[in-house]
């Protein structure tokens, strides 16, 4: 995205409403939604040693085996075995002849170079935060960013940015952003705060201003909030569905986390080892760090914890989300939810084609003429701006229980918030609107309490679950490691569907 980046201090009148509503579901199997809890919103006088949520099992170590081979498990990239060893991803390629970085097999056999470092000790136990308090699920499900930021003294509050021909309000870029990645903006703010102090001096210096959340690479704003965000995303979710492990430090030294950290925790040293050396990490990282801004903002997080996503948790029932007798093409097998960093939560269909005038007409970001549909019985929490929130718990919250989330839908015809629907209600049309597009497509993903759902999980943790995504009896797969790509399969249909660009092969092609 383009962006001009500007400064102005001004006086910013009116709370930004920063609340969304939610919706209902007619299901199979709908389990029980998790009411939200308050947490305290005073001080901790004393640090505390957290006991947070059943903490996550480890996915596994590095193996080395006796004649200096390693064996390829789901889940595995070039570098996360490099880290583990000490290495460089260059250094195994060369070792092993490898021309490219990207392609790995499971059980394929990789040769060590002689001279590796045996796996780093895990150097950091100290539990920061819940996962509750990572996503933006019920345990922030009413809190209001502007109401809350009106109250404080600091930068955030008199701070604007221009983007493109728009100027934005602090306020309203950490609300959007945290809105389209589903963190926690009690988090964010919590960051925010630690790094730059922008929550309580209303006059921070010059590097402060442009590196506000202390991340390498970019300045402003939205840029360091973007990033930050995809950063916390990338611990979480790699930690809890991708056989995350490790990282390295800024300096590129590697870092093993301590097996028995929990997701959220895992997102915030992950956070700060991409910007840090490892000796002030230590210290962010440490109850003394972070972790007394975050207490002095919101008191101790654990006590109100919840599990995001239960371990009985089940998909209700779906049909597919366009309308009966017409084709759709599936073209993209499972990605992110928002950015590359959340969970591989979503797929792509492309409309039937449309007529040649329209093309003419629009290009290749054209509204189309057909609709997507509600997948279940539900309310609509939220819509514009390219999106449609489906609620499917009746609550009128999209931070809490199931939600199906369509984005790139043109605000022209769009269905109004707070609309009750059937399956197969009409929602809007698939355009390019709202996230990063370049061809007219629906970008169809699931969250519940806040967390991205994977379409499929084949490294999860055995106490994680992550129900598969099923559609009118299609469920929907991925491949390792392969961002786009994925299939479909149907008891009752003959053959699969794969994900496919274009519409010429009807191994994309879904109707019913």
């Amino acid at each position: 995205m383009n962006k001009k980046f500007a400064i102005f201090l001004i006086i910013i009148s009116g709370v930004l409403a920063a609340c969304r509503t939610g919706e209902t579901v007619e299901v199979s199997a709908t389990p029980a939604v998790i009411l939200p809890s308050n947490t305290p919103t005073f001080p901790t006088q004393t640090p505390i040693q957290p006991t947070p949520n059943p903490t996550r099992v480890a996915v596994g170590s590095a193996v080395l085996s006796e004649d200096g081979t390693y064996t390829v498990r789901p889940g595995d990239t070039l570098n996360s075995i490099a880290t583990r060893f000490g290495l460089t991803a260059q250094e195994i390629m060369d070792a092993n002849g490898l021309l490219n970085p990207n392609v790995l097999e499971v059980n394929q056999v990789l040769i060590i170079p002689p001279g590796a470092e045996a796996p780093p000790t895990p150097v950091k136990s100290f539990k920061s935060i819940p996962d509750s308090e990572l996503v933006w699920g019920p345990t922030a499900s009413t809190f209001d960013i502007a109401t809350y930021v009106k109250n404080k003294p600091g930068f955030l509050y008199a701070y604007s940015e221009e983007i493109g021909d728009d100027l934005r309000s602090g306020v309203e870029i950490l609300t959007e952003i945290a809105i389209d990645y589903s963190i926690n903006p009690r988090l964010l703010i919590a960051l925010l705060e630690y790094q730059s102090g922008w929550l309580s001096n209303p006059t921070p210096n010059e590097a402060e201003i442009l590196f506000p959340m202390g991340v390498r690479g970019g300045s402003g704003f939205q840029d360091q909030l973007l990033r930050a965000a995809n950063q916390l995303n990338e611990g979480y979710y790699g930690w809890r569905y991708s056989g995350l492990t490790g990282t390295t430090f800024a300096d590129g030294t590697p870092l093993t986390f301590d097996p028995t950290l929990n997701a959220g925790t895992v997102a915030v040293q992950y956070f700060f080892a991409q910007n840090n050396d490892p000796g002030i990490w230590q210290f962010h990282t440490s109850e003394q760090g972070f972790f007394q801004t975050y207490l002095n903002l919101w008191g101790d997080p654990f006590p109100n914890a919840i599990d995001p996503v239960p371990p009985s948790l089940q998909q209700p029932t779906f049909a597919l989300p366009f309308t009966s007798g017409e084709t759709w093409y599936f073209t993209g097998g499972p990605h992110g939810g928002y950015n590359s960093g959340s969970a591989w939560a979503s797929i792509d269909f492309a409309p039937p084609p449309p007529p040649e005038e329209l093309i003419n007409e629009q290009g290749y970001c054209y509204i189309s003429t057909n609709y997507v549909t509600a997948v279940a019985p539900g309310v609509i929490a939220r819509s514009g701006d390219g999106y449609v929130i489906l609620d499917l718990d009746g609550d009128g919250n999209e931070h809490t229980g199931w939600v199906v989330v369509y984005l790139h839908i043109s605000s022209e015809g769009v269905i109004s918030e707070g609309t009750q629907v059937q399956t197969g209600t009409r929602l809007g049309h698939p355009s390019c609107e709202g996230g990063f597009s370049n061809a007219t497509h629906l970008h169809f993903g699931r969250r519940y309490n806040g967390e991205w759902i994977p379409i499929t999980c084949h490294v999860c943790a055995s106490d994680i679950n992550a129900p598969p995504l099923v559609m009118s009896n299609w469920t929907f797969i991925g491949y390792v490691g392969q961002e786009y790509q994925g299939y479909a399969v149907n008891p009752n249909a003959d053959g699969i569907r794969r994900a496919e660009q274009g519409r010429e092969d009807p191994i994309n092609q879904f109707s019913y």
